[in-house]
């Protein structure tokens, strides 16, 4: 059948028909299940997903050689079980919208994996759109979805499942279902202090441009705070030079780890049909700064540790010299803040202090966050008399912000 779908195809002065069209067509639709999936012949009860990406082109290719046109209320049956065998599509790896078909069943048959599955469902599907008349109706975030996924599996291991890949894309590309609009982010990591800018990017596919529409950030939160949002309703500026959207980040978007929730709207109302475009796409940003040590301190305790003895401000970026002396009755507390870009309290999951002795010894200590600054109490073993160039070498480190 393929064969002859072939010929017809490639050579359409030389006509190549089938008698029984009908008839076949009959016989391939026979082996359909009511969940979508098909039969791989009448005496396997077994249903296969796979198998129904194959009975989908071989139906097209009936319908190609078809001496007459085929009773348009089976290819109309034929349409809706096309939509039921979406039901069965998996979401791939993490909640991103991502899909794709997978084989449940073998039936004695070559193992068929995810892509050979999902390539199967695309090229069957596409190939009884080219054949049709009429719109198939078909979910636009799961034809997204299978983009992505096609998009996101990285370069496959063998040069079949590299074909069935990119032919995947093609097809999908080929406008005979909704072309899909793939949303990316050139990069998810942006630095307050070199004032970047959000930037996103939207194409086909294979990256061809995009028919005009507009990006929305529908709203932007903290990782760990998703129901307080910190941006709503942003609507991105179009640069025409760069083909980017882009956005300036405002000043409640602070160093930390955020969800940003996009949303695109196509210009032509008319072309929502040939596009899809999906709903809204989640997408994880880490937003980075440099974040300054302010008000470091350090006193001497008493041995009661109810007061300050003695008490100085370190100038970590200066050069002054700070003198104290204490003894094995006393301590020495030190104690400083972490400022991000903005000005706002910086609380990382841990901060460590390393102190490094004239002898060259290094020491690193877990320093608690107190809620309001950090602070680490260390105790005097023997009488000392600390001066600030002698352990001259004080490091600050603050690892995994989660704000």
């Amino acid at each position: 059948m393929r064969f002859a779908f072939i010929v017809e195809d490639q050579a359409p002065d030389i006509d190549v028909l089938l008698a029984d069209a009908d008839g076949t067509f009959h016989s391939i639709k026979a082996l359909s299940q009511s969940d979508g999936r098909w039969r791989y012949s009448s005496d396997n009860p077994e249903s296969s997903t796979y198998a129904a990406g194959l009975a989908l082109e071989a139906l097209a290719g009936v319908i190609s050689l078809a001496s007459s046109e085929i009773d348009q209320s089976r290819v109309n049956t034929v349409k809706s079980d096309i939509f039921k065998l979406f039901d069965s599509i998996q979401k791939y790896g993490m909640d991103d919208g991502t899909f794709y078909f997978d084989e449940k069943f073998g039936g004695g048959r070559e193992h068929q994996g995810s892509l050979s599955t999902s390539s199967s469902v695309v090229r069957g599907i596409t190939s009884f759109a080219a054949v049709t008349s009429g719109k198939i109706d078909l979910p636009g975030d799961k034809i997204l979805g299978l983009a992505k996924y096609f998009l996101g599996i990285g370069l496959p291991g063998s040069a079949k499942d590299f074909f069935n890949q990119i032919e995947s894309l093609a097809l999908l590309e080929s406008k005979r279902v909704p072309v899909p609009l793939v949303l990316s982010l050139p990069a998810t990591v942006y630095s307050l202090s070199k004032k970047d800018q959000l930037k996103v990017t939207v194409n086909t596919v294979l990256g061809s441009a995009a028919p005009p529409l507009t990006v929305k950030l529908v709203r932007a939160f903290h990782a760990d705070a998703k129901h307080s949002a910190v941006i709503e309703g942003k609507e991105l500026q179009y640069d025409q030079s760069s083909g980017l959207h882009v956005m300036g980040f405002p000043d409640n978007v602070d160093v930390g780890t955020y969800v940003f929730v996009f949303e695109t709207t196509l210009h032509d109302s008319g072309s929502e049909n040939d596009y899809a475009i999906g709903g809204q796409i989640h997408v994880p940003i880490y937003v980075t700064g440099i974040v300054k040590v302010s008000n470091a301190e350090i006193a001497v305790l008493g041995s009661d540790l109810g007061s300050d003895e003695t008490q100085k401000t370190l100038d970590l970026a200066g050069t002054d010299v700070v003198s104290l002396s204490a003894n094995h009755l006393q301590k020495l507390r030190f104690s400083f803040q972490l400022i991000t870009p903005h000005g706002h309290t910086f609380k990382p999951r841990q901060a460590l202090l390393k102190l490094k002795h004239e002898t060259k010894y290094e020491h690193i200590f877990v320093v608690r966050n107190t809620g309001k600054k950090f602070e680490i109490i260390l105790r005097v073993y023997l009488s000392v008399r600390w001066k600030r160039h002698v352990c001259s070498d004080i490091q600050f480190f603050a690892a995994d912000s989660s704000n």
